[in-house]
């Protein structure tokens, strides 16, 4: 079966290759067309256009603004050739912290030290 692929402008994807999905949106792992450089693109569905238009502008633009170590990275909004916004964000191959905390290994919890890294960063 072929995968059945994605794009924008700059940007490239299978959806096959989905990295996390929520009420909202899905996930991909995506790369940049010329730089083959891994990003993560947030395409959101249906649901999420019930929200004003606004609402959804003021909360990308808030993004953008973000600049921190433990929040991942808004590169850039890119539309689909529905004209569909996605977000194209920083690629994190560790995955989220609830995967982490998924994690069978971690089915009692994390060892002390690594609560507190979580913790503080967190906190920050």
């Amino acid at each position: 079966m072929a995968a059945i692929t994605a794009s924008t402008t700059n940007y490239l994807w299978s959806m096959q290759d989905i990295l996390g999905h929520g009420a909202t949106a899905s996930v991909y792992k995506a790369r940049h067309k010329r730089s083959g450089e891994l990003v993560a693109v947030k395409v959101f569905n249906v649901v999420s256009y019930n929200r004003p238009h606004e609402v959804q502008m003021r909360e990308f633009e808030m993004l953008r603004k973000l600049n921190h170590n433990n929040i991942i990275r808004l590169h850039a909004v890119e539309d689909l050739p529905s004209k569909q916004k996605v977000l194209v964000m920083e690629y994190c191959p560790g995955g989220s912290l609830l995967s982490v905390l998924e994690d069978p290994e971690n089915a009692f919890g994390l060892d002390e030290a690594e609560f507190l890294t979580v913790l503080q960063c967190v906190g920050q």
